[in-house]
């Protein structure tokens, strides 16, 4: 017989250790707390897609049905209100134009916390629900401010002697199962994109491998695609650029050749652990140059609470404007996909900065 009860989602038992990879999928067993004791059920592995899996998280409440030791469904329960988070700078969904879009990946900036895998789905296949819904995500926020400086999200200290797989974050085994609480750079590119060309949650996503992402959006028709040998010279605002491991947003560059970037990236805090997440950056040869100073200025200015644990980043114009692997290079817009009414395309990264900051 059916059973509906509450019950909140613990995780997946023996989570880090071997019983938890995804070779042992059909035998897993997903922990509830009911009624003050811990039970564990399976879900039927034919459910394709695992649409059960990709809408449970660590720590919620569900009500949950189930039967035979097997979930049959999970309805998400409300949590306590969060205080309100209004971003300092918000897009429209729909709105197709080059100034919206950058306005709209400005939304999760200091308040989204780099999680491997993040905006990926529960399989590490795809889009996760997060990053195919509008609107920044009060689990995202949530999870920030359960944090501090200490969060890591892969190993404290970058020490691979203190990895501790059964109490980390970072995926484990080939499962993603904290693909809710935070965005890699691919995930928060994937949602910049989905709330900008999308009005509605739960179409397809935009979410993949970060290194051809930027030749895949001009393959689907949204725009072109170069390989760049002076990046620097051809960039400019709301460019996507895919390099060795990493994507990332131009907001545009400086008369110094510096350039200000949006993107998820691992970054140390002030406390000198690795986190990270969603910011505003430079690609600079050190702190004097422009883009370090605007990154700084608004990081500082407009998100302080971020700015209270974690520095400005800056990179490497060496690292950051080389297109090392075949599907690396420049996405740039259509026009008749994304218009450019603002003129921000031919501004400079300060100019672009004032104009997407003014009310």
């Amino acid at each position: 017989m059916q059973k509906k009860t509450e019950a909140i989602y613990l995780g997946i038992k023996g989570w880090g250790r071997t019983e938890a990879e995804k070779a042992n999928l059909r035998h897993f067993q997903y922990r509830f707390l009911v009624n003050g004791l811990e039970e564990c059920f399976a879900i039927h592995e034919a459910q394709p897609g695992f649409p059960l899996q990709n809408m449970l998280k660590v720590g919620f409440p569900y009500e949950i049905s189930a039967e035979g030791g097997a979930l049959l469904s999970v309805k998400e329960l409300p949590v306590p209100a969060l205080p309100a988070y209004q971003p300092p700078v918000c897009g429209v969904p729909g709105v197709r134009t080059v100034a919206n879009f950058l306005r709209t990946a400005l939304e999760p900036v200091g308040t989204t916390l780099y999680v491997f895998g993040g905006g990926w789905n529960w399989q590490d296949e795809g889009t996760a629900v997060s990053a195919r819904t509008l609107g920044v995500s009060p689990d995202w926020v949530r999870f920030f401010r359960n944090q501090d400086g200490l969060y890591t999200y892969k190993d404290p200290d970058n020490s691979e002697e203190k990895r501790d797989p059964a109490h980390s974050f970072y995926p484990f085994g080939g499962i993603n199962q904290y693909h809710y609480a935070g965005l890699d750079c691919s995930g928060y590119v994937g949602w910049a994109v989905y709330n900008t060309l999308e009005t509605e949650s739960g179409r397809p996503g935009y979410v993949g491998g970060a290194n051809g992402m930027a030749k895949r959006f001009a393959e689907a028709g949204l725009g072109q695609w170069t390989k760049e040998e002076n990046l620097a010279a051809a960039l400019r605002p709301g460019d996507i650029v895919s390099m060795d491991g990493h994507v990332w947003i131009s907001v545009g560059v400086c008369a110094d050749g510096s350039a200000v970037i949006l993107h998820s990236t691992p970054s140390l805090s002030r406390m000198n652990q690795p986190g990270g997440g969603v910011q505003i950056g430079a690609v600079g040869r050190d702190t004097d140059c422009e883009a370090y100073r605007l990154a700084d200025r608004c990081m500082t200015a407009h998100f302080p609470a971020w700015h209270e644990r974690y520095e400005t980043t800056l990179k490497s114009p060496e690292l950051y404007f080389s297109l090392k692997q075949p599907e690396n290079g420049l996405f740039s817009w259509r026009p008749d996909v994304l218009a450019d009414p603002d003129g921000i395309r031919e501004m400079s990264a300060g100019e672009a900065l004032k104009l997407l900051f003014s009310k």
